[in-house]
């Protein structure tokens, strides 16, 4: 079985250990090292961002060099804080969301798909203060407040391969990928060991995919599918691999080879979820109770075939209002029954995230609802609202799958844990502006009209097919 002990800073030479400096940048031939705005715009699969961490520069930093790596006695380091206020006095301007981060990211070679137990080390002579750890395609691991001293955790990662936005073939992915979040982020040590275990696949669209995250980084400016979360309510027993994407649906999942990785690497005793809905509901033959059912009614069959154990997850609530009468406007409901009704004829667990998100809507209300959301998205989360609808999906998965009668599904719920506390957002969520100074930089997205609050939502409503919006 496969493992690597590393051990960064300038205390290096002890045997059995690669060390690890702040010159050592990933190389491919290499097979570890460390990825800042360099050695990515040099490589290409350094830019695809699922074969990655899904974390880089807000676009009109894209030339500029922002992870700035230091070694000390105690490891490798960037001085996050003192970075972005740099960027801050160079354009003359605050970004808005605070405090913003730069990511230390480090990545390495593994000889095959599969799990992999990865424990970091991290010793500081000062206050780490809060902390954030993701893996792989930016997937949470850790958040928590770290004092001075040293701190060591254990978390475990899915490596596999992937489908990544605007390629229609498999890429292979066999590399483990960590990224640090802090004031002064560091990595002192870090052991990487494949091991054996379930794993839950993951299979939805948009709010539930591993989104990519801009930097410096804001948890409120990020969109975040609920799955990528979802590590965080579950310990090292278990592990998510999330092959969701935007825009699909129970019918593109498939066609568009999703759900080949899936098949190909799913192994007895795995779990599947699925969650769709979104989109299968804005096309006629996709309905809830024609091709969306007949769909989840396949993938149901074929998982239990071969000894994988499906879920059903229903979808996440939009936080959508008629303007006549500001009364909630669920966009959903049929689909989220057609969810249950199939968990009762088969005999598995439904998770209903769709009830939940649902109240916490009905009970904010459109305002208040608003900051777990992108801002001016109906629809998708931030990172602040996909741990929260992760938090639900947890909760429900203790309450469906405790005491089932397959062993599979009651040992998953002994899996699920309570997170890592309450990860609220503070006060109003802006999108950071592009600084005058850089404002020859072209938006890669292109020109976008902005429409008014009335606009998205008429336009949401249009696109399911429903005529009751004013």
């Amino acid at each position: 079985m496969f493992r690597r002990n590393f051990l960064f800073g300038k205390d290096g030479g002890t045997a059995n250990l690669i060390d690890v400096g702040s010159e050592d940048l990933y190389q491919p031939g290499k097979g570890y090292g460390f990825v800042t705005e360099k050695n990515r715009r040099e490589q290409k699969l350094l830019q695809i961002r699922e074969l990655n961490s899904s974390f880089d520069t807000m676009y009109w930093y894209q030339n500029e060099q922002l992870s700035f790596l230091k070694e000390d006695e105690n490891g490798c380091y960037l001085d996050s804080a003192e970075e972005v206020a740099a960027l801050e006095r160079q354009s003359g301007e605050p970004m808005s969301g605070s405090p913003r981060r730069i990511p230390l990211i480090f990545k390495v070679d593994v000889p095959r798909q599969g799990n992999y137990r990865i424990t970091l080390t991290i010793r500081s002579e000062e206050e780490m203060g809060e902390i954030l750890i993701f893996t792989g395609r930016r997937r949470l691991a850790f958040h928590g407040t770290v004092g001075a001293g040293e701190f060591t955790y254990t978390m475990i990662t899915n490596v596999c391969d992937i489908v990544p936005v605007g390629y229609s073939r498999i890429f292979a992915d066999k590399t483990v990928d960590i990224a640090v979040l802090a004031d002064r982020p560091r990595i002192s040590a870090l052991t990487v060991e494949e091991v054996n275990g379930p794993t839950v696949y993951l299979a939805g669209d948009s709010t539930v995919t591993d989104q990519p995250g801009d930097y410096p980084y804001y948890p409120g400016t990020c969109y975040c599918g609920w799955g990528q979360m979802l590590p965080a309510y579950f310990d090292t027993r278990v592990v998510v691999s999330n092959h969701s994407h935007s825009g699909l649906t129970t019918d593109s999942f498939r066609k568009e080879g999703h759900y080949a990785v899936i098949s190909q690497y799913s192994k007895p005793g795995d779990y599947v979820f699925f969650q769709f809905g979104h989109n299968d509901q804005k096309l006629p033959g996709l309905q809830a109770k024609g091709g969306y059912r007949a769909n989840l009614q396949r993938y149901i069959k074929e998982n239990q075939a071969k000894g994988v154990y499906p879920v059903l997850v229903t979808p996440i609530a939009r936080n959508t209002w008629r303007l006549r009468d500001q009364t909630y406007l669920d966009l959903l409901e049929e689909f989220a029954d057609v969810c249950l009704e199939l968990g009762a004829q088969y005999g598995i667990p439904v998770l209903d995230l769709h009830a939940h998100s649902k109240k916490y809507v009905l009970e904010k209300g459109l305002q208040d609802a608003k900051p777990i959301f992108f801002p001016g998205d109906y629809t998708h989360t931030n990172d602040f609202g996909a741990y929260k609808m992760a938090g639900y999906v947890a909760q429900e998965i203790r309450e469906k799958c405790k005491g089932h009668s397959e062993r599979a599904y009651a040992y998953l719920a002994e899996c699920v844990t309570d997170g890592f506390g309450a990860w609220e957002p503070v006060g109003q969520i802006n999108v950071p502006k592009k600084p005058e100074i850089y404002k020859d930089i072209p938006d890669p997205a292109g020109d976008q009209v902005l429409l008014s609050e009335a606009e998205q939502l008429e336009r949401v409503v249009r696109l399911c097919l429903k005529e009751e919006l004013l």
